[in-house]
């Protein structure tokens, strides 16, 4: 097998692996007893810090940080991107204790496409006439969705459009994806650590209520958010952006089976149509790529 196809297919390893690691998710959430949700968050990157600095320190790689935080314009994209990646937990972590994880799939399946607007609206990139139809049926399904139940569907469209901020904003910075982590995760820590000592002051349990099996619990919140996200990047490395997209839809189909079967959350007439068309729009601009060059932005470089 020549070179191209051996890393075709390890990306579509990689992207399957993240999409379905990220899809199962809820369950970590689900598991956990943490007295404020907001904990989830704050040990997510806390621990995701700590497990990154010791594969920074290992590979050498921390003599680069100082440079990239001396970079002013990096800094900010980083800051972006590392604020971006925070919302879009929260209101994940939100959305799976408050029982509304058929919305929030709903948000993963409008981010692709919501990433392509995002790409012509801010790299200039190419969007055909058929790219502007799929979008046409996602935006359909969302103003069906936002007029049938008297509300716009928030956590969706908060979920979409923050990952598809990230993954544009990490486009433009060009960093390598191992290390922009590390740097996004940096930033993050100190509120994280904040967090937590007020959560101690105010007298409330860490560690998800403390013992043995909550303490590793809590330091798996470093693996679940690390490990599918490098899986993440290196997949859209390894593959075309159209791709790379498609295999995304594994997590929020992952997602949308938890909420419907082990959750118990409803799927209404209402939720169809709207699922409905955004599938339309989905089949529409994944069945006309081959026709039209890529536009998807799916994650850093």
């Amino acid at each position: 097998m020549s070179a191209a196809p051996k890393t075709r297919m390890r990306g579509v390893g990689f992207a399957l692996s993240a999409a379905l690691l990220w899809g199962l998710i809820p369950l970590y959430i689900d598991v956990v007893d943490a007295y404020d949700p907001m904990e989830i968050v704050a040990h997510r990157a806390l621990w995701s810090g700590v497990l990154l600095l010791i594969f920074m320190a290992l590979s050498g790689s921390l003599r680069i940080v100082p440079m990239i935080l001396a970079d002013s314009q990096m800094r900010r994209g980083l800051i972006i991107s590392a604020s971006m990646l925070t919302f879009n937990w929260v209101v994940f972590v939100y959305s799976v204790r408050t029982g509304q994880l058929v919305e929030a799939a709903l948000g993963y399946f409008i981010y692709p496409l919501a990433a392509v607007v995002l790409g012509f609206v801010v790299l200039r990139e190419k969007l055909d006439r058929m790219g502007w139809i799929a979008v046409g049926f996602v935006l359909a399904g969302v103003l069906v969705k936002t007029s049938l139940v008297q509300g716009v569907p928030w956590i969706g469209l908060g979920l979409a459009a923050s990952l598809g901020v990230y993954g544009v904003v990490r486009k433009q910075i060009g960093l390598d994806p191992f290390i922009g982590m590390f740097v996004e995760t940096l930033l993050v820590m100190p509120l994280a650590i904040g967090y937590l000592v007020w959560m101690a002051v105010e007298g409330q349990p860490l560690f998800y209520g403390g013992g043995t099996v909550n303490v590793m619990l809590a330091l798996l919140a470093g693996v679940i958010t690390v490990v599918p996200l490098l899986l993440y990047h290196a997949g859209n490395r390894d593959l075309p952006m159209a791709m790379a997209s498609l295999l995304f839809y594994v997590n929020p189909s992952t997602q949308l089976l938890l909420g419907l079967f082990y959750f118990g959350g409803a799927f209404t007439i209402i939720d169809g149509m709207t699922f409905g068309l955004i599938w339309i729009g989905i089949t529409i601009y994944f069945a006309t790529r081959r026709r039209a060059p890529a536009a998807t932005i799916t994650g850093g470089a």
